[in-house]
């Protein structure tokens, strides 16, 4: 069976989902939360029980709370319920399924209604995503293309330039 993490901006549609979702409709559906709720301190004992349990099929969370850091690679299914304003925490929180170790393919699914916010977010992402593409791309010089020396440059100050008493150029 598949395992899925469902994720949402706002801890009160967790809350509608849980409520209406697995309360009445998916009454055989086992599931757990991870939002602001759950004390910082029991968050990874959370994340250990759905990684260890293969019986509990989906877990709850908020992009903030769970989108960054923790590897999730037990599931094989993302859901967006709610999207974010940027589109890096969107794609983090995808990460947390796609790490090293996954062995399976995985499936984003990100629900949209039409003439919603949510399609002015997802346009805003995509815009977001064409600039950033657009400013680092194969025809700018990109990281992968410096030798050693000429990245070391980038992290080494000047002697010659500024400095304690430079140029003045600060104020």
């Amino acid at each position: 069976g598949h395992r899925v993490l469902i994720f949402c901006q706002l801890k009160g549609l967790l809350d509608l989902v849980e409520e209406e979702m697995f309360g009445s409709m998916l009454r055989g559906v086992s599931f757990l939360r991870l939002d602001g709720s759950v004390p910082p301190t029991q968050r990874f004992d959370v994340v250990r029980r759905f990684n260890a349990d293969p019986s509990i099929d989906v877990l709850l969370l908020t992009t903030h709370v769970g989108g960054l850091g923790l590897n999730l690679t037990t599931a094989d299914t993302v859901v967006f319920l709610e999207h974010d304003w940027n589109p890096q925490k969107d794609l983090q929180a995808m990460d947390r399924a796609h790490r090293l170790g996954q062995k399976r393919t995985v499936n984003v699914y990100r629900l949209l209604t039409k003439g919603t916010l949510e399609e002015k977010i997802m346009g805003l992402q995509r815009f977001k995503l064409d600039v950033a593409n657009a400013v680092v791309n194969s025809d700018n010089m990109s990281l992968s293309a410096m030798d050693t020396g000429q990245m070391l440059e980038l992290f080494t100050a000047d002697k010659n330039k500024g400095g304690k008493g430079g140029d003045g150029g600060g104020g």
